[in-house]
This record gives structure tokens, C-alpha cells and sequence, in this order.
């Protein structure tokens, strides 16, 4: 009967334990509710991005288009947008190829950035399209951005900004995006991109225009072009350098009907 009666006093102490545990862990989350409640409003709304400045180098975008952008992308929350770019987890902004971020108030930022060079433009409704290295449009404007060429001759669905180009033959923006990536690396000076439905590639420089062709053997022939570069950018004419001749040169058809020849490098 002892044994018994230790073994209920001791299950009811348990019982008054867990009962002073619970009212304990109930008293607990009842303060601390409405304090995660405030915080997370606070966050929420304490935070929230309402401006920016921008000091980028390339000067391709405004504050305002930067910001359009965030808008777009949903990153509206100035601390998230500041800690998330301090600890290495920057948010994917694809007008930048780096950037930082300082706060300058709970509702203000500045962005002090690289930018990733757009590619070209088209002209949809008197207004530039500018396109980036995959054929994503990321700026549509009046202004006219220099040494960005002009591309004639694509022909696409439609134009949406921070889509890529919704093409009728997807393979002729995968030749075009092909040739205005591999320029980079050489220092011409194009004004002026043309593309056809074969795929096809032409280049304007001032007043000689060079047809590349398809996208075939491509790194030699910019390579070809960049050797005799400086003896052809004054010619008026057209540069057939699709395909070389038994002697290994590209044939100039001059406009005053006159042809030349310039041989590889």
C-alpha cells in the first residue's frame, strides 16, 4: 500500500508540472505573438523600397527603368533587398552583371553597379527596343543609345519588355544573338546589324556593308575581318565574305560598279 500510495502523489506532482509548464509556455506565446506579429509588420511595411539612386557605368538605364524593374521583379523590401545582397545572395538582376547596395533610409537604397551591355535594338512603334546577350528586352525607349546597333530584318511576334523576343523562327534570333555576341571582342565600329529568314548575317559599318553569311565557320571569318579591317572600313560597298575564293579572298563589290579584292590575313 505505500509503494501505491508514492507512486500517486508522485504522478499527481507530474501532473502539476505539466500543467505549470503549460500555462508557463501558454503565458510565453501570448506575449510573444503580438512582438513577432509587430516585427514582421514592421519588415514588412517598416521596409519598404519606395526609391533608389543608381550610379552605374555604363549609363544604358535610368534610376527610373532600374527601379521599373525591381517593381517588376517584386523586390519591393529595402532591409531583405540590403541583407540578402551583404550576405552573398544577391536577387538575379539582369540589367547588372555585379552591384551593392546601401541603404540610405528604411524606404531608400542606392545601387552602385556594372551593367551587362545590351546587344542591339529594334524599332517597334517609332520606339527602341534594346535587347540583351539573350535576346531578353530590357529596354524600350525614344533614346538612342551609342554604339548599340540597329538590327533590320527580324521578324518576331511580338515585343515584351523583360521577355525575350517571341520570334516566327526562334533559329534566326539564335544566329543573330551568335553574331553580335562574337563582335564583342573586336573593335568595330557597327551601326547597323541585317538578319534574314535564312539565317543570314550582314554587318554595316558606316559605308561598307559585310555579309557574313551563315553563322558557319564564324569565328574565322571576324577573325579574317579584323586582320583587314582598317583597309576596308572606308570602302563603299559590300564585302562578300561568305564564302572565299580558290585564292583564299573575299571579293568588295565597290557601288561605282567596280570590283576589288582583299585577301585573308
Amino acid at each position: 500500500q505505500d509503494v501505491q500510495v508514492n507512486y500517486m502523489k508522485q504522478t499527481r506532482k507530474m501532473k502539476r508540472r505539466r500543467r505549470r509548464r503549460l500555462r508557463k509556455g501558454f503565458k510565453v506565446l501570448f506575449i510573444a505573438t503580438p512582438i513577432i506579429v509587430a516585427l514582421v509588420l514592421i519588415v514588412v511595411y517598416g521596409f519598404s523600397l519606395k526609391s533608389i539612386e543608381t550610379s552605374l557605368d555604363l549609363n544604358q538605364y535610368t534610376t527610373e527603368e532600374v527601379k521599373a524593374y525591381l517593381d517588376n521583379k517584386k523586390i519591393d523590401n529595402t532591409l531583405l533587398f540590403w541583407i540578402k545582397n551583404k550576405i552573398g545572395k544577391s536577387d538575379d538582376i539582369e540589367l547588372l552583371s555585379k552591384y551593392s547596395v546601401k541603404m540610405l533610409s528604411p524606404s531608400k537604397v542606392k545601387i552602385i553597379g556594372y551593367e551587362n551591355k545590351l546587344k542591339g535594338y529594334v524599332v517597334e512603334n517609332n520606339v527602341n527596343c534594346y535587347f540583351d546577350r539573350n535576346g531578353k528586352v530590357l529596354k524600350i525607349s525614344s533614346d538612342k543609345l551609342k554604339s548599340i546597333p540597329k538590327v533590320e530584318g527580324l521578324r518576331y511576334n511580338k515585343i515584351t519588355l523583360y521577355q525575350k523576343i517571341d520570334m516566327k523562327k526562334e533559329k534566326v534570333l539564335n544566329s543573330l544573338l551568335t553574331v553580335v555576341n562574337s563582335i564583342e571582342q573586336y573593335n568595330y565600329t557597327i551601326k547597323k546589324v541585317i538578319v534574314n529568314d535564312s539565317s543570314e548575317t550582314s554587318l554595316v559599318m558606316d559605308k561598307l556593308q559585310v555579309d557574313l553569311g551563315k553563322t558557319t565557320n564564324l569565328d574565322k571569318k571576324l577573325k579574317d575581318l579584323n586582320d583587314m579591317y582598317d583597309e576596308v572600313k572606308g570602302y563603299d560597298g559590300v564585302l562578300n565574305m561568305k564564302i572565299a575564293n580558290e585564292e583564299g579572298m573575299y571579293t568588295i563589290k565597290k557601288n561605282d560598279n567596280s570590283a576589288g579584292k582583299k585577301s585573308k590575313k
